[in-house]
Parts: C-alpha cells; structure tokens; sequence
C-alpha cells in the first residue's frame, strides 16, 4: 500500500526516530516518546502494525514507547516484529534478526510503584526499572512477556505465552509462567553446517 510504503516511513522519520535502509512497515504504529529518548532501528527490519499483517493476529499495531529524556530503543538488522509492545524507561537492546511474535510484550518497567502508598502519591513514580538485552537471532513466541532486567542469549527460543523474569542462556528453549528452560540448548548455527558438513 502507498501509505505503508510512503508515508509510515515519513511519519516515523518526524517523530525523530533513525531507520536504516530497506526498513518495512505495514500498518502505522503507535508511539509514546519523550523528548529526548533515542529510538533506533536498524537495516532491513519489518514492523508489522496492521491487523491482517501476520497470520497469527495482532492484538494491536506496534507500540515503541520511551518514556524518559533518557530512555533508548535500540533494534538491530534483519529483526521483525509483529503487533509487539516495546516499551522503555531505561534501554531496550534488541539484536540482528530477531523474531518477535504477535503480541509480545518487552517491558523495562514495572509502571507503577509496588507500594500502595506510594501509587496513591503518583500512579507512576516510584515503579523499577532495568535494561533488558536481547541477543542476536532470538525468536520470541506470540503473547510472551519480557520483564525488566533480563538478558536472552544468542539464538534461545521464548515459547508462545510465556512470562520471562530471568536471564535466559544462548540457544536455550524456555517456556511457562515463570518461565522455565524445556527443551536442549540449540546448536549453534556455525556448529551446525561445521557437523553438517562432516557428513558428506
């Protein structure tokens, strides 16, 4: 579509955030950002915003959200998002070719005070913060959660519906509420075609 191809893209570069080249949107997302925030996306990354844009449906467009003068978004080459809510008080860090799924949900927050009498002072301040780093070729599954402070390795699998409060490890398959390893460690990719290879 025109607007998808022409004006998304212009819009974006208004509201001061950095594309590199052959970047896709379909659909517009939605934006919070505060003066100041840094959001960054790299070359060749698709961001899915419209309803009918991927098959497992979005719930709703993609949200960037960096909420402080401070606060920074950063994605990497080759990553899609689809429908995702990133949302940033301190840093979001996302690598090359990353996979995030319908609905996810990548929160460096907690939004709101866990304390009762602080939420009654102000709804929001008081409520902690982390960065969170989220390694290259990473796929995330639909309806995830990613909680503040955590760090996914290269290459690990986050099933659909899960909630992450931990550090998941490279190549590792993780799954739940909390979420909680399931499957092997993933060969590394280098280490598969070096195997593959010795076969034939």
């Amino acid at each position: 579509m025109l607007f998808d191809r022409l004006l998304v893209p212009i819009w974006i570069r208004l509201n001061k955030i950095q594309t590199g080249r052959h970047c896709r949107f379909v659909g517009q997302p939605v934006l919070n950002l505060a003066a100041g925030a840094r959001v960054s996306i790299g070359n060749d990354v698709l961001v899915n915003s419209r309803f009918d844009s991927n098959p497992a449906g979005l719930p709703h467009p993609t949200i960037f959200a960096a909420l402080e003068s401070s606060s920074c978004i950063e994605i990497g080459d080759g990553t899609g998002i689809s429908g995702a809510s990133i949302v940033a008080r301190s840093a979001i860090t996302i690598g090359k070719r990353v996979l995030i799924g319908a609905g996810a949900c990548i929160w460096d927050t907690d939004f709101h005070s866990l304390d009762p009498d602080v939420r009654r002072q102000h709804p929001t301040q008081g409520a902690k913060s982390a960065p969170i780093t989220i390694e290259d070729e990473v796929f995330i599954g639909a309806r995830s959660i990613i909680l503040k402070g955590v760090s996914i390795g290269r290459g690990a699998v986050i099933g659909a519906g899960s909630v992450v409060t931990r550090d998941v490890k490279a190549g590792e398959i993780v799954a739940g509420n909390p979420a909680r390893r399931v499957g092997p460690r993933i060969m590394q990719q280098e280490k598969f075609y070096e195997n593959a290879s010795n076969r034939f």
